[in-house]
């Protein structure tokens, strides 16, 4: 067989509908599994919380500090 002859046999089998169809069936096949072997679920977009609140300072609330004798300091 000539090169000439080999290229014209080769163009002739590229050139078929069955072998264009397989290739691309093929194709199609390969992609898909490739994509479900790849593929990672996307978490979920977080909705944006509202701003908290400011805490409120807790109320202060009056203490009478004893001294050492058992007197207390505070008011009267």
């Amino acid at each position: 067989m000539k090169i000439k002859e080999f290229f014209a046999l080769l163009a002739g089998v590229l050139k078929d509908w069955r072998v264009i169809v397989t290739l691309v069936v093929m194709l199609f096949f390969m992609w898909t599994a490739n994509f479900i072997l790849t593929y990672k679920k996307r978490p979920k977009k977080a909705k944006k919380a509202k701003e908290p609140k400011p805490e409120k300072p807790p109320k202060e609330e009056k203490k009478e500090e004893k001294t050492e004798d058992g007197s207390s300091e505070g008011g009267e």
